[in-house]
């Protein structure tokens, strides 16, 4: 027989003993135990016998006599004096471990448990001891469940204990689950009874080990008695929702340890009955709803139950690059230790009568004993002036010369106007202008405070906007049936005055085009819609009305990319800016300056891009949640991570008709100011298309800063950035110096879900009262 059979066979032999748990009890006292043990003996080859019985009887003598001072000589002849005629080979119990083939001689149960518990008091009083000893506590899910559940066998804190969890040992959980490798494909719940037996063979232990499901859910909780306490630690959302249903309908108070800075979740459903599961973090959530979710669907869920905020640097580092570089949520074998010893502390408490409130608590030891001091503070972001009116009024002058203007203004029309020039597109709807209205002109101010930004290199994304806005201004004015001059940049020595705006008697060789005035409706109607939709062609001549629109102002080119390769490639360009703008700590700091998380905080500032208008899945939100924790930035830049944030660009181009690109022929503000100009008039004619557009220009704006030395970005930014900067020109050729003024999707969409706010007009138009 070669060695391969010798294994199956050996294999076949051993396969009953892989199932066994309980250990045999044999009293040879007992004529029974006694003619069976003799059969084992001979059945059982290379049994392995320990036989301590007499350094347990001198441990015993000598802890019931704490105040002695017993030499050995005299403990061994009191063991001799206390077994008197009794055979040392008879007296306590003989255990047999079948999946060891181990037979150990102990005491019998009263002496064994008054011994091993002994170094408890007073820690435990021996009342207190009694009473945990009718106390069953249930243990679902065996990683940190195992440490809880080894925990209270070592301490005895506990009377029964019931162990579920259907999987079994994998290679991959031995960085955290004391075991050893002849266990791997062993489940967990015979590995943790087998642990617990080996401490102590009269603990009562009940298994599971298919887990828990709704057909054995109530006979886990109530079979043989209620639960005390169920300790929750599986990995399951939709079971953890059915443990909470069915708990508090019994009134068994539930705890959670979560392994990750030792948050432990605590609900005292027998104290309060009517208690919200989860504390209500998680509203009235249907088991069955998320029970079929991927990792990664579940992740706006985890975070409601643990609570973003609460989550380690690193837990928020993993939980980025889940599905991306890693599998799932990781655990640290020191981490399930210490939360699992700190989960049975509390349930010995809660067992007690002495714990009797519900909450959530974190004994985090990085915080105890923190790797560095506490940070002087936050960095602060490049400050840059804000317009005051009166710096406006002297840069008016500036531009002017003093001279006077043809025709006045009145205050009303200038507040109409501003209010719809005020509806144009801007980045991160940062909305970077301010108005004034003096001596007959209407001045429109580059508010660089609003756009500096290393995404925006020179603010020219900014000075974009002003551009967008003027257009706006000037489809507005010729509805009202007014004629304008327009000035665009009109001093060299105010870089920052972007256009001056003059009323006109009538029509003339100074007053602006009246191209498609009738786009004037649309313009409080105009939008960003992300939202995603199953992908359509684009029609060929809403193509060439796009293009028409844009080349409508001198210079400006368009050009699209539509083929299933091409949108490919241009989705995971796009994805390698937004990553590099989520991992890049200054770029992240204004990214995330220009979120607004809830309404209140949008209607507070009326900028910004309010979190629901950016048509996130819930697993989406929760990702960009977490990617705001900068703490966790650094070892997902050392890790070379954050491939996973590439994902959404990849979504949104999923329903793409096509992406664009809209450029000038050179790189200055006023080439960025009338590409504005373009990007208004071809996004307005989607609109009136029923095309959705979304602008994604981080891409090309990044590329603009490292086309011109990548100053303020990482020199991993900078390479990344030149590494996919020759892939961006293969889809969109061009001159060297040309502009990018707008990179976007166009696509089919359903109405969009919410539009960010605009400032009010009085906070952004001044009127003069000269």
């Amino acid at each position: 027989m070669d060695t391969g059979d010798r294994l199956g066979k050996r294999l076949l032999e051993a396969r009953y003993e892989s199932e066994a748990w309980r250990p045999q009890l044999f009293r040879l006292a007992v004529a029974e135990d006694r003619r069976a043990l003799s059969t084992l003996l001979d059945e059982v080859p290379g049994l392995q016998v320990y036989d301590a019985l007499e350094e347990q009887l001198i441990d015993l003598i000598r802890t019931r006599n704490p105040s002695e001072r017993i030499s050995d000589p005299a403990a061994r002849e009191r063991v001799r004096l206390y077994l008197g005629e009794t055979p040392p080979e008879e007296y306590g119990v003989w255990v047999y471990y079948s999946w060891a083939a181990r037979l150990v001689h102990l005491l019998d149960e009263a002496e064994f448990v008054e011994l091993r518990t002994n170094r408890n008091k007073y820690k435990l009083t021996p009342e207190e001891q009694a009473r945990l000893a009718t106390k069953r506590v249930g243990v679902i899910g065996l990683s940190v469940g195992q440490t809880v559940a080894t925990t209270m066998a070592l301490e005895r804190s506990v009377g029964e204990i019931r162990l579920a969890d259907f999987d079994r040992l994998d290679l991959s959980n031995l960085n955290r689950i004391r075991s050893s490798v002849h266990n791997l494909g062993v489940s967990k719940v015979l590995i943790t009874a087998r642990d617990i037996a080996e401490i102590d063979p009269f603990l009562k232990v009940v298994l599971y080990p298919v887990g828990v499901h709704d057909d054995n859910l109530s006979a886990f909780l109530l079979r043989g008695g209620k639960l005390d306490v169920l300790i929750d630690e599986c990995d399951s959302i939709d079971i953890k929702l059915k443990l909470r249903v069915t708990a508090r309908l019994h009134k068994i108070p539930v705890l959670m340890e979560t392994s990750d800075r030792a948050l432990i979740d605590v609900e005292r459903f027998d104290l309060e009955p009517a208690r919200p599961i989860f504390h209500g973090l998680v509203g009235n959530i249907e088991p069955e709803r998320i029970a079929n979710l991927s990792t990664e669907e579940k992740i706006p869920y985890v975070l409601k139950i643990i609570g973003e905020g609460t989550m380690s640097s690193r837990m928020v580092t993993s939980m980025i690059e889940i599905e991306s570089t890693i599998k799932t949520w990781p655990q640290l074998g020191s981490c399930v230790v210490y939360g699992g010893g700190a989960a049975a502390d509390i349930v010995r408490r809660m067992n007690l009568g002495q714990m009797n409130y519900s909450g959530r608590f974190i004994a985090d030891i990085e915080s105890i004993v923190p790797n560095d001091p506490a940070p002087d503070g936050p960095v602060e972001l490049p400050h840059v002036p804000a317009w005051t009116a009166e710096a406006m009024e002297r840069a008016a002058d500036r531009g002017t010369h003093g001279r006077p203007a043809a025709l006045a203004w009145s205050t009303e029309q200038a507040r109409e106007l501003v209010e719809l020039a005020a509806r144009a597109p801007s980045g991160g709807n940062t909305q970077p202008w301010r108005w004034l209205l003096r001596g007959g002109r209407l001045f429109l101010f580059h508010e660089r405070a609003r756009s500096e930004s290393l995404a925006d290199f020179r603010a020219m994304g900014g000075v974009a906007a002003l551009g967008a806005a003027a257009e706006s201004l000037r489809l507005a004015a010729h509805a009202r049936g007014l004629e304008l001059a327009q000035q665009v940049f009109p001093s060299a020595d105010e870089p920052d005055l972007a256009a001056v705006f003059e009323r006109l008697a009538g029509p003339g060789p100074d007053a602006l085009p009246h191209w498609h005035d009738e786009l004037a409706g649309a313009l409080g109607a105009r939008n960003t819609n992300r939202k995603a939709s199953p992908r359509e062609p684009l029609d060929l001549a809403h193509h060439d009305a796009l293009r028409d629109a844009t080349c409508s102002i001198s210079g400006a080119r368009l050009q699209f990319v539509a083929g299933d390769a091409d949108l490919a490639e241009i989705a995971d360009l796009i994805g390698i800016g937004d990553q590099q703008r989520i991992i890049d700590d200054r770029l992240n700091r204004e990214m995330f300056r220009e979120v607004r998380w809830t309404p209140e905080e949008a209607e507070a500032t009326r900028d910004g891009i309010t979190i629901d208008s950016l048509e996130l899945s819930a697993a989406d939100r929760a990702g960009l949640s977490m990617c705001r924790r900068q703490d966790a930035l650094p070892l997902l830049r050392a890790l070379g991570g954050g491939k996973g944030l590439r994902k959404s660009a990849a979504k949104a181009i999923a329903s793409a008709s096509a992406v664009g690109l809209l450029t000038m022929p050179r790189i200055g503000a006023e080439q960025f100011f009338r590409g504005g100009q373009a990007l208004q008039r071809m996004w307005l004619v989607a609109h009136a298309l029923g095309l959705a557009i979304y602008p994604m220009s981080t891409l090309p704006y990044l590329f603009l800063r490292v086309r011109h030395g990548g100053e303020g970005l990482s020199e991993a930014a900078v390479a990344a950035l030149a590494e996919a900067r020759p892939r961006f020109t293969r889809l969109f050729p061009g001159e060297p110096e040309q502009a990018e003024v707008l990179l976007f999707r166009v696509s089919r969409a359903e109405a969009l879900t919410q539009s960010s706010l605009r400032r009010p007009v009085a906070e952004i138009l001044h009127v003069s009262g000269s």
